[in-house]
């Protein structure tokens, strides 16, 4: 009896993650995933070319711009694909769905991500610079959190894909604005824990690597409260 229990509570626990999967990757997603892999072979093979790529700081930024197109489509047009498909009003009849449902498809969403950029860390450890793939993409995976919890975080207020592409746009460029003055600062989004600025030890730079990491943790953690409260008012999504 007990061993049927277990039986069947795994099987429903993988129906619903492939179900979750078919709705966090459908519609457009194909195409962010496809323009995340062309971006990472059409820039690799430029740089193997062009340059003589020696260092992990190299790579890193261009895994992370592959990591946010993975994660975009799925956390900013989430919402509005459940609105759309008129699933948000099962979503509410659910008790709990905030945490049952959406924590599930985020999960599964950084999950693939992160999957996704292992691989390209890998082949690029392969093939160009010798490196640990588990450590570079754990790395790029915190700003990776960050702005795709970010963005799930803003469809919870704007309620529409296309408005939250817009301001995650305008916030996308901001973070990168101000990157080069924030170089040495705990507060850089895109900072680079691979890149020692000049004029710097490398225990002082690990230290503010350390305390940019956990400044983003805490972020990514009130970003998905905020939106895991954010859901719990029905009537803004009805």
């Amino acid at each position: 009896m007990k061993k049927n229990r277990i039986t069947n509570l795994i099987g429903l626990i993988v129906r619903m993650i492939r179900f979750n999967f078919r709705i966090v990757f459908a519609n457009r997603f194909i195409w962010f995933l496809l323009a995340s892999v062309g971006f990472y072979i059409g820039l690799t093979v430029i740089y193997a070319f062009s340059e003589n790529i020696s260092r992990m700081e190299d790579m890193y930024g261009i895994l992370l711009f592959s990591g946010i197109l993975v994660v975009f489509y799925p956390t900013v047009f989430g919402i509005q694909n459940d609105q759309d498909a008129r699933t948000i009003e099962i979503l509410f009849g659910i008790p709990n769905y905030r945490y049952k449902v959406w924590l599930v498809r985020i999960v599964l969403t950084f999950l693939m991500a992160f999957i996704i950029l292992f691989i390209f860390a890998l082949l690029s450890s392969a093939f160009l610079v010798s490196f640990n793939p588990v450590i570079m993409a754990a790395q790029v995976m915190m700003p990776v959190l960050f702005l795709g919890v970010m963005a799930f975080m803003l469809s919870t207020i704007v309620r529409n894909g296309n408005g939250t592409a817009v301001i995650m746009l305008i916030f996308g460029i901001l973070f990168m604005v101000t990157s080069d003055a924030l170089e040495r600062s705990r507060w850089n989004v895109f900072l680079n824990p691979f890149k020692v600025p000049n004029n710097i030890s490398e225990t002082a730079w690990q230290s503010i690597a350390v305390d940019n990491r956990i400044a983003l943790a805490c972020a990514i953690a009130l970003f998905l409260l905020a939106a895991l409260y954010n859901l719990q008012k029905r009537e803004k999504f009805m």
